[in-house]
């Protein structure tokens, strides 16, 4: 709720304000709470208890298989592109590996902290300290 307030007041006096925008960043801000909520059942619930690797990749193979059509919809011929541009330039192809790793590690990350807190802890304290 907190940071859905500060949507709304960021908005308010926004002179390009679009209700459309408004609604998807709001939607979107309520989806991630959600999501780090269903996260943090998956990841503590006795019933449904899951590492955080399994986690990551089920969640990994779904965004890939739901982002992945629309990426080459709306990009065109990227792929394409890339590799023409790692073939040139040897450089891209480290910058693509550095940023699949980070976003791997960043990702494990914040299922590991959802586990040892709680998806409530990180949302509204992200720096709370000695969290069990």
């Amino acid at each position: 709720m907190p940071v859905v307030f500060g949507i709304v007041l960021a908005s308010n006096s926004e002179p390009l304000f679009h209700l459309f925008g408004f609604l998807m960043c709001v939607g979107s801000t309520a989806g991630r709470a959600l999501q780090s909520v269903v996260q943090g059942l998956l990841l503590t619930s006795d019933s449904e208890k899951l590492h955080s690797m399994n986690l990551l990749l089920y969640m990994a193979l779904m965004a890939a298989t739901i982002l992945l059509p629309f990426t080459l919809y709306i990009e065109g011929n990227v792929l394409g592109k890339t590799l023409e541009k790692a073939k040139c330039d040897s450089f891209m192809v480290f910058l693509l590996i550095g940023n699949a790793t980070v976003a791997y590690l960043v990702n494990l990350t914040n299922f590991l902290v959802t586990k040892h807190t709680s998806a409530l802890k990180r949302l509204i304290c992200p720096r709370l300290k000695g969290s069990p």
